[in-house]
């Protein structure tokens, strides 16, 4: 029996999953299970109140939690951290479905919609469990949601909606920037995945709310993809070049011409504008080949240097 794949980050072991036919399949089953108990569980709370709800999600909790304990005593750690990620999931539901039975949550306001002291309550809740997840179970995928639940905590702290909330979100993730950096360094580089992908989405976004409007504002969300390749390159971190590429996929449309993408997706392309974006595409697709091709060269002369 092969063990699953560890490293070792200051005398505890850190699991490294890596792709294969049996990691795919574990990966698969239990995101499959997650997607299916939140189903389920939607269908539950069409059936029963408020309290009923609560107690379902409890159990779909428990069961998920069971079960990854049970992978992590038989010493497949791989399969235990994703099983851990489905029961951080449920935790998040079960929590607010027993916040709502107990009426601790707001009736009208979301998230970053103003203060509401039951709403950070849960937020924290559910950034605490994921820390002590992550301490348990040692897997990289816990951070998807730690992450997220950290940006969502400290921005609904700092801001109530607005542009702040934009200017919060792009400070969190400069931060997240450089703690993935920090991580990258040592052996504990598996956490920096999703530290990574957590902190291109946020400054992406933050940067795309502000810049969507006018050519020259498009203009500057190119460079910005441009650098977000760049970065990848130079920290081999690929997250930062799916955004990049997404970036100037989302630039080529705008330049493209509105009507150009509106009426190619809806069937009927205006007979002026009908080549406009797939040639603007050919153009974007070849340029991104070159420039991969550089990159990859780069990276070559750059292995060949330091060896």
């Amino acid at each position: 029996m092969t063990a699953d794949p560890w490293i070792t980050l200051d005398g505890v072991d850190v699991v490294r999953p890596v792709w294969a036919s049996w990691s795919f399949l574990a990966y698969a089953g239990c995101l499959t299970g997650l997607v299916a108990s939140l189903a389920w569980l939607a269908i539950i709370a069409g059936d029963y109140g408020s309290g009923g709800f609560a107690g379902w999600t409890v159990l779909f909790w428990g069961v998920a939690e069971g079960v990854a304990l049970g992978l992590l005593v038989a010493g497949r750690q791989v399969a235990a951290g994703v099983a851990a990620f489905v029961g951080l999931g449920l935790w998040v539901v079960m929590v607010g479905a027993l916040f709502e039975w107990w009426g601790w949550l707001p009736d009208h306001d979301a998230p970053i919609q103003g203060f509401h002291l039951g709403t950070l309550f849960l937020e924290l809740l559910v950034v605490l469990a994921a820390a002590v997840d992550l301490r348990i179970w040692r897997h990289p995928l816990l951070v998807a949601i730690l992450a997220p639940a950290v940006w969502l905590f400290v921005t609904d702290v700092l801001s109530s909606g607005g542009n702040w909330t934009w200017v919060v979100t792009l400070l969190v993730g400069l931060a997240f920037f450089l703690l993935g950096i920090g991580l990258d360094a040592d052996a504990s580089r598996p956490y920096a995945f999703w530290v990574h992908a957590t902190a291109g989405v946020l400054v992406g976004a933050a940067l795309l709310n502000w810049w969507h409007t006018s050519d020259a504002e498009w203009a500057g969300i190119i460079v910005v993809a441009l650098v977000f390749i760049l970065v990848a390159a130079a920290l081999r971190r690929s997250s930062y070049a799916v955004l990049g590429v997404i970036g100037l996929i989302a630039a080529t449309a705008h330049f493209a011409g509105d009507e150009a993408t509106g009426g190619l997706l809806a069937g009927e392309p205006e007979r002026p504008t009908k080549w406009a974006l797939p040639v603007a595409f050919l153009c974007l697709g070849a340029f991104l080949l070159v420039l991969g091709l550089v990159l990859h060269r780069s990276r070559d002369t750059q292995d060949a240097t330091t060896a």
